[in-house]
């Protein structure tokens, strides 16, 4: 019978009950004898230490006490021989005092003789002291008698004391074995019934394992029924299974093949049985398979062997060879499956192409070059390697899109192909970035050679969807083969070469050379410069105020970094900025730039000075829209007033990415801050830009407000762009005013504010607090015609 939801997966089978009622019935079994015997045990040792509780030990201590004190006692009176026994007296009563320490394995706690052990340390004390009186009181020395006497009194006192203490102790001890033996009956009893229990048990475990029995012989003909209905639905499966399945017996001859061995061999089954598989397939590695199966008793690996299949042609066929042992381990035959794995080996092949190869222009990717160029140099002789950068790549993407790009790079494929040899190998390694492996070169001259081919080839103007389009190719060159020179290093010296190919200018082809190693040494020690003082906090703002151009009031300041570096001295934004962005510290020199300016205007205000102030931030934080969060993240962080704070962004924010742009800077403005638009003139803004994304304040560049005074063609430039910032709703603001000419010409063109080292130099917070104490003084005497600077150098 099976209990419902116990057989099954998961469950108890039929076999299992069984065989836990029998261990149920042996454990309660084993659980009732252990029970009895832990009872019994426990109450022979209440017996036993009824009478081990240290009242003898007691006991006889107090006695030699008594014996001892006596003896002084006679001692004193001059008694004859009395002093002989009094050393072997006191040496009895310590060790019988040291016995009361001693313990018998008993761990049950007495009060009493707990107590007496607890005040041992006394008793010891006291016989210490004795000791030392002892040849005093041999000598009948009448002080060590007084002091031996006081000892002896007292211990026979205490000694007397814990006897009758450790007699109460031992009385508890004997009701306790009483009480235990009533227990003890109780446990047998119940131990007897667990033996009843237990053989009942066993009983019906008995009857239900007969059941069983008669069960399984049932069971053992509806098995040899199934086993008939198995072996017929065996042979359906077999022949339906997209493998050809063959068994052999040891000389190698068929007892066994499917409909699919028999068709891919164009046989039959019948026409197979009793002939050797050699003879049958036309291959003596297959006899070879069955021959090793049986050698070594276990499956052969598998073999991938070209066949000719029914259709004449090639197929590839991947074939497992195992022996069938019988119960005894003895093999008694030998059974082969093949699978034609033609289909799945192409699929293979063409998803290695794919993994390998670049799927726009058929070229070895980045993965099959780091392999040919690791190859490369492990063969020996010189390796050149060149990195190749399309010119004008992004331009053509942009201006013409996607396809003309894809055009633009086919074309130069097939340019660079025709440049090289058979051997050498051509990747692309992503976007417009080129390489070239070329193995077994003489020396610089020839790999620079091959560059300048390429660079000529890449330079011929390109006929894309109707139009000329003009690149061309910056290439980095680096030379291995050598140990030191392995395929990551050497491909970074090629990068290398490559951006002092591209800073040279376009069409440029750059050999990778020691010095080129040492500027990248000092660019990464610069990077790490940065890092540490950023860490350590070793940037500062210099503030350059602003002033209105109309009165020449206080109208702000600039916050602008500087960073002195103990061994470089003033190191320039223009410097450090690149290398933080190098770096991946672009977003911690940003957070620190906010944060420090917020909090020095902070500053200020508790002065009760409100100073508005402009702080610059990088392109790319605006196009990844970083730029939200840092200042929102500032603002919060300083209790910033954000109608104070100007964000300053440069104008290659629109070519970066002008969508991403114009989402940031909307939320900036959102945020309540200002947006300034500076050096205004000198790259990519539209006023289709401008229209779009209303700055509050424009910034001209410095280098339009040079030519005021100079060059009328300048001024009406600036008079033009005073409109437009005004025609739109922003100030307009010069930057670089360096001259009262230049200074006069704003206030005549309009120009809203101005700064540059006629109003006032960068200075510290300190100084500028100072400037914005005097600002009225100051606007009054530029007011009566007074210059300007000669009122700002005194600060």
């Amino acid at each position: 019978m099976t209990i419902p939801g116990l057989a099954g997966k998961g469950g108890w089978s039929r076999s299992t009950i069984p065989l836990l009622a029998f261990l149920l019935a042996a454990l309660v079994f084993v659980a009732s004898l252990a029970v009895s015997g832990r009872q019994l045990a426990n109450h022979v040792r209440l017996e036993a230490t009824g009478h081990r509780i240290g009242f003898w030990e007691a006991g006889q201590a107090l006695l030699e006490a008594a014996r001892l004190r006596t003896d002084v006692h006679r001692h004193a009176a001059g008694v004859p021989g009395a002093a002989a026994a009094i050393p072997q007296r006191f040496e009895i009563l310590w060790s019988r005092i040291l016995a009361l320490q001693g313990g018998d394995g008993e761990r049950r706690s007495y009060p009493a003789l707990d107590a007496v052990r607890a005040s041992l340390p006394e008793f010891f004390s006291q016989l210490t002291a004795l000791e030392t009186d002892l040849p005093g009181v041999i000598a009948r020395d009448n002080g060590a008698l007084a002091r031996a006497e006081l000892v002896l009194a007292d211990l026979v006192s205490r000694l007397n004391f814990a006897n009758r203490a450790l007699h109460q102790d031992r009385q508890i001890a004997s009701e306790a074995a009483t009480l235990g033996l009533s227990r003890l009956q109780t446990t047998f009893a119940a131990s007897a019934l667990g033996l009843i229990v237990s053989a009942s048990l066993l009983c019906t475990v008995l009857f239900w394992l007969w059941r069983r029995a008669q069960a399984t012989l049932l069971e053992a003909e509806e098995a040899r029924a199934r086993a008939g209905r198995s072996e017929r639905l065996l042979r359906v499966v077999v022949d339906s299974l997209p493998l050809m399945v063959s068994a052999h017996d040891r000389e190698g001859r068929f007892v066994l093949a499917n409909a699919n061995f028999a068709e891919f061999h164009r046989t039959t089954e019948q026409a197979l049985l009793g002939r050797c598989v050699a003879e049958a397939t036309g291959s003596p590695a297959d006899e070879a398979d069955l021959a090793a199966a049986l050698a070594a008793g276990g499956e052969v690996p598998f073999r991938e062997a070209e066949v000719v299949g029914p259709d004449g042609n090639a197929r590839t066929l991947l074939t497992s060879t195992a022996p069938v042992q019988d119960t005894d381990g003895a093999v008694t035959a030998v059974a082969r499956i093949s699978l034609d794995i033609t289909e799945r080996k192409a699929a293979e092949e063409q998803i290695r192409y794919i993994a390998e190869h670049d799927s726009l222009t058929g070229l070895a990717n980045r993965l099959l070059f780091t392999q040919r160029l690791n190859h490369a140099i492990s063969a020996g002789g010189k390796v050149a390697l060149h990195l190749i950068d399309i010119d004008d790549f992004k331009d053509v993407n942009d201006s013409l899109g996607h396809a003309a790009g894809d055009a633009l790079l086919l074309t130069a494929t097939s340019r660079m192909r025709g440049c090289l040899r058979p051997e050498d190998v051509l990747a692309r390694l992503g976007g417009d970035e080129f390489a070239v492996v070329q193995p077994n070169v003489r020396g610089v001259e020839d790999a620079e050679a091959v560059a300048a081919r390429i660079v000529r080839a890449l330079s011929s103007p390109y006929a894309i969807e109707g139009s000329l389009v003009k690149a061309g190719a910056s290439v980095g060159i680096a030379l291995g083969g050598t140990a030191e020179a392995d395929g990551p290093r050497l491909l970074q010296r090629a990068d290398i070469a490559l951006h002092a190919a591209k800073a040279a200018g376009r069409r440029q082809v750059r050999t990778f050379s020691a010095a080129m190693d040492a500027a990248l040494g000092e660019q990464r020690r610069l990077e790490q410069d940065v890092q540490k003082a950023l860490a350590e906090g070793a940037f500062h703002f210099a503030y350059q105020p602003k002033f209105r151009v109309s009165d020449l009031g206080f109208a702000g300041c600039e916050a602008l970094l500087r960073w002195d570096h103990r061994l470089r001295g003033a190191v320039p934004p223009g410097v450090f900025i690149p290398a933080a962005e190098r770096a991946g510290l672009s977003v911690p020199l940003a957070r620190h730039t906010l944060h420090a300016a917020l909090r020095q205007q902070a500053a200020w205000r508790a002065q009760d000075i409100d100073i508005a102030v402009a702080v610059n931030l990088s392109a790319r934080h605006i196009v990844s829209g970083q730029a939200v969060e840092l200042v929102r993240d500032a603002l919060e962080a300083e209790n910033g007033v954000p109608e104070r704070l100007e964000i300053e962004v440069t104008e290659d924010v629109f070519i970066r990415d002008p969508g991403a742009a114009a989402s940031t800077l909307e939320a900036l403005r959102g945020l309540g801050v200002r947006l300034a638009l500076d050096d205004f003139g000198t790259g990519y803004a539209s006023l289709g830009y401008l229209q779009q994304l209303p700055f509050d304040v424009i910034k001209l560049d410095r280098s339009f407000v040079a030519g005021l005074g100079t060059s009328t063609r300048t001024e009406r430039i600036v008079d033009a762009i005073t409109r437009i910032a005004h025609g739109l709703g922003a100030k307009l603001v010069a930057e670089g005013v360096e001259n009262p000419v230049q200074l006069a010409r704003l206030r005549e063109i309009g120009c809203d504010e101005g700064q540059g080292y006629l109003l006032g130099r960068p200075m510290a917070p300190e100084a500028l607090s100072a400037l914005a104490r005097s600002h009225g003084l100051a606007a009054a005497r530029g007011a009566a015609g007074e210059p300007l600077a000669a009122v700002f150098a005194a600060e």
